[in-house]
């Protein structure tokens, strides 16, 4: 009976490790100088605790248990947080390709007697922006109507004139229309009606390719989810461990590819991060491999799990925004930052992090204070503090952003950041001249910064030498 209670302790002992060292070889992110020692260790200790409980030395047997016991609880330690990181690791990241749900509608006046798709006829014209999202989907899902496509300068016009007084028809996705009607004096959403609307689900590939050195478009949105309030390019070489980070104004009033004309980043919130991301290679004449898309309402969530960030300012300023999160109303308290270096929790940083008029420099000091706070994240994500509150960290992360970044892309990147967690990181800057312009869906004029040439040629030869060493 003995026997049988012994053999059956070491199979408990055995699954247990077997289930840890799945989990260790399906994560892949341990570089080999580690991976070895933890697996050669492993063995040994449950041969070492298998030899010493079937001898007959009591003292011995009890060593046996004791390395058993050992070997349960840190196995089962390990294999809850390794498990919890394979899990949202596939929830997370996609292998080859990923899926975007876009939201459409068709609108019509609200004087047109017609209020459903149903009493459209198949020869009705309807006007579509040919830069929406999935906007081929969403026409072959809405059926076969008489399509007219508007070029980039007529897209509000139309929607104004051609729809609203003449009852005309457009098909366009929900965040387009609302950020129409939330960006112009001239447009309300009482001139329009919803005849329909639908979901359209687009599959896009993925960068699958892992490469010693990359570009990452990281963008920050407003609240509302259709501004681009932060715009950054990270660029990262694996091999010489370094990281530089070029932060670019929300304003920068530059061209866009797909519109064939100019508009500010932040105006391109409602858009594929592909068109900005496009925009942005032209600008600094690279290749921009990944795109990172982060939502404000979460950066709280991360901030607050970890125990709050450091934030460090070269003067002292009280913020204009207040700690109220989702809204605009700035009637709640504000945030003193002291000058020098202080940790503060989620809303706080948040309210730094929007802060553009009472810091010197505006625009500018804000990007540069953004980039500061992500650092900031990065390093206390990275910090021992961190490790054992690693699944509640985890579970901070829902909703904070969306990624083309695969699956095997983020196992290589955990596994040189474990290899080596001391990357240097270079920060810059572009800058510009302030000036005014139209915006590109022509709803009124906004405030811009155009591309000072030299600070981008000057950023674009820092991001090269960078990528290109060996």
């Amino acid at each position: 009976m003995k026997r049988l209670l012994k053999n059956i302790f070491s199979v408990i002992v055995l699954v247990v490790c077997a289930l840890t060292i799945y989990e260790i070889l399906k994560l892949d992110v341990l570089p080999n100088k580690y991976l070895i020692p933890l697996l050669v260790g492993e063995g040994v200790l449950f041969l070492l605790g298998l030899l010493l409980y079937n001898l007959k030395n009591k003292f011995l047997i009890f060593l046996g248990i004791l390395l058993y016991l050992i070997s349960i609880a840190g196995n089962i330690f390990g294999y809850y947080y390794l498990s919890k990181t394979n899990q949202y690791i596939e929830k997370t990241f996609a292998v080859e390709t990923y899926k975007v749900t876009t939201h459409y509608y068709l609108i019509t006046g609200s004087s047109n007697p017609i209020n459903e798709l149903s009493e459209l006829d198949s020869s009705q014209g309807i006007q579509y922006n040919k830069n929406s999202i999935s906007i081929d989907l969403a026409m072959k899902k809405l059926g076969n109507y008489d399509y007219h496509e508007l070029g980039y300068g007529s897209y509000t016009f139309y929607t104004f004139t051609t729809v609203s007084k003449e009852n005309g028809y457009f098909l366009l996705p929900k965040d387009e229309f609302d950020f129409l009607i939330g960006s112009s004096n001239e447009l309300t959403s009482d001139l329009f009606k919803i005849i329909y609307e639908f979901d359209v689900v687009e599959e896009f590939e993925l960068n699958t390719n892992i490469s010693d050195s990359f570009n990452v478009y990281i963008t920050g949105y407003d609240y509302s989810g259709k501004h681009r309030d932060y715009n950054l390019i990270a660029s990262v070489n694996l091999k010489t461990h370094k990281i530089v980070l070029t932060s670019i104004p929300r304003d920068f009033y530059i061209n866009i590819p797909a519109y064939e004309a100019k508009d500010s980043l932040t105006a391109l919130g409602v858009v594929s991060s592909e068109i900005p991301k496009e925009a942005l290679e032209e600008l600094f004449g690279i290749k921009i491999d990944y795109t990172v898309d982060l939502y404000t309402n979460s950066l709280v969530r991360v901030v607050d799990t970890l125990g709050g960030v450091e934030f460090c300012s070269d003067y002292d300023f009280e913020t204009r925004h207040d700690t109220t999160l989702g809204s605009y109303a700035d009637k709640g308290e504000r945030v003193y930052v002291s000058k020098g270096c202080k940790e503060y929790n989620g809303l706080e940083i948040l309210a730094i992090a929007r802060e553009r008029v009472r810091v010197y420099g505006g625009e500018r000091t804000r990007q540069a204070n953004c980039r500061k706070i992500l650092v900031s994240i990065f390093k206390k994500l990275s910090s021992k503090s961190s490790v054992l509150n690693y699944a509640n960290i985890l579970d901070s992360f829902e909703g904070l952003y969306t990624t083309n970044v695969n699956k095997h892309m983020i196992k290589e990147l955990a596994k040189e950041f474990i290899d080596n967690p001391n990357f240097e990181i270079i920060e810059q800057q572009v800058d510009g001249k302030d000036g005014s312009a139209r915006n590109h869906w022509n709803t009124g004029t906004i405030y811009t910064l155009d591309p000072d040439m030299n600070t981008v040629n000057a950023a674009s030869k820092k991001i090269n030498e960078v990528l290109n060493e060996k």
